[in-house]
């Protein structure tokens, strides 16, 4: 009789079992973790396997698509701004369990669009990439001086891309891969989003400041005349 799968409750039949780093999971499982990912289960604990599982079957409930970044051909970028989370999709269609990704694991890219690329679209879906004081116009042509390493296809911007993630379980890269323009702006987004902004150096108080709070303390009693028109003089220079 076969058993339940501790990952994701399906089948765990005989010939339908990989090793976790200590347990059994099934194959299925073993195998969208590694396609999906690059990330052996053999060398994950069970219980970690079936947490991010059951983080990756939540967001697949709650994800309600609100953006996102396409072109004429298969690849696709879905993105939901409410939940922060965005998937690769094709046309096509996708086999298995989709990956979903949350904007706080995005970890770093390269890219070879330039900084200041802009993408927008016109009425008659004839794509424009702004690169500084260059344009690509309808057919790709670019206009200007530019050294960007952009394509153009059917009218619209390509960027090369490769993502890296910060993953519950492990660290996770996806390799270059031609992207619609506009992939870069939105991992810069992410990035810039969950980055914690330093906290800014707390002022210095001013002479001012520091003068009426002497005074404060002569008035009160707490300091003489004396100690209070020296202090004086150190805040004032004289």
């Amino acid at each position: 009789m076969a058993s339940i799968c501790p990952v994701c409750g399906g089948k765990l039949g005989l010939l339908n079992r990989e090793k976790s780093a200590d347990g059994l999971i099934c194959a299925g499982c073993s195998n969208f973790f590694f396609s999906k990912l690059g990330i052996r289960a053999a060398k994950q604990p069970t219980a970690a396997l079936a947490e991010y599982w059951a983080t990756l079957e939540s967001r697949r409930r709650t994800f309600k698509e609100t953006d996102s970044i396409f072109d004429r051909d298969a690849l696709f970028v879905s993105i939901d701004k409410v939940n922060r989370l965005f998937y690769f999709g094709h046309r096509s269609g996708d086999k298995g369990p989709r990956m979903i990704y949350s904007f706080d694991e995005v970890a770093g890219y390269e890219s070879d669009a330039p900084d200041d690329l802009t993408v927008t679209e016109t009425k008659g879906g004839i794509g424009r990439a702004v690169i500084g004081a260059a344009v690509a116009g309808p057919v790709g042509a670019i206009v200007g001086a530019s050294t960007a390493k952009t394509e153009t296809r059917k009218g619209r911007i390509k960027e090369s891309v490769s993502i890296h993630f910060a993953l519950p379980l492990g660290e996770s890269s996806l390799p270059t891969t031609v992207y619609p323009g506009g992939m870069t702006a939105f991992l810069k987004s992410c990035k810039v989003s969950h980055e914690k902004p330093q906290a800014a150096a707390p002022l210095a108080p001013s002479a001012a400041d520091e003068l009426l709070k002497f005074k404060q303390l002569l008035d009160m009693g707490a300091i003489t005349e004396a100690e209070y028109n020296a202090k004086k003089s150190q805040l004032l220079g004289l």
